[in-house]
C-alpha cells in the first residue's frame, strides 16, 4: 500500500536513477564520503522530501479515502565558490528536468505523485566554512493515496 515512506523512497529512487553528475547526501544517511564535505572541494548535492500539507481528498469509508498530501523536493546544489554560474546551473538544471511535470510512484491503486515545474532558486555561501555556494533546485508536488 502506497504511503509517505515510499512516495520520499520514490522521489530518492528517481534521482538515483537519472542523475549521477556529483555526489548526493541524503536526509538522515551518512555522506557517501569521509571527510565530508570533501577535503577537496567538489560539486555536490543535499536532497530532501518536504511534506506541507495532507488532507482527505475524496469521500469514502474509512481506509479507503482518497488524500492529498501536498509537498516540495528540494536538490541543494553546492559548488566550490568561484566554480561559475554556468556550469553551476548545468548541473542544477537537470535535477529539476527529472520530476518536470512527471508523473510516478502509481503502481498501487489511487496512489501516484504528480511533479510541478521545477524553480532554481536562491544563491548563497551555503557553508559553514564559506567554501561553497548553492543553489536549491525546487519541485512542487502532489502525493495521492488511498488510507
Amino acid at each position: 500500500m502506497a504511503d509517505w515512506a515510499g512516495a520520499v523512497a520514490a522521489c530518492k529512487a528517481r534521482l538515483e536513477a537519472n542523475f549521477s553528475a556529483t555526489p548526493v547526501v541524503y536526509q538522515n544517511e551518512d555522506p557517501p564520503a569521509s571527510p565530508w564535505p570533501p577535503a577537496v572541494a567538489v560539486p555536490w548535492v543535499y536532497f530532501e522530501v518536504l511534506q506541507v500539507e495532507s488532507k482527505i481528498r475524496g469521500a469514502g469509508k474509512p481506509g479507503s479515502q482518497t488524500w492529498l498530501t501536498l509537498g516540495n523536493i528540494f536538490a541543494h546544489v553546492f559548488v566550490p565558490k568561484g566554480y561559475g554560474l554556468d556550469d553551476h546551473l548545468a548541473l542544477a538544471g537537470p535535477i529539476g528536468e527529472i520530476f518536470r511535470a512527471k508523473t510516478f510512484y502509481n503502481s498501487d491503486p489511487g496512489a501516484k505523485i504528480i511533479c510541478g515545474a521545477p524553480a532554481i532558486r536562491g544563491g548563497d555561501s551555503g557553508s559553514d566554512d564559506g567554501n561553497y555556494f548553492g543553489l536549491v533546485v525546487g519541485i512542487p508536488f502532489e502525493f495521492y493515496f488511498i488510507g
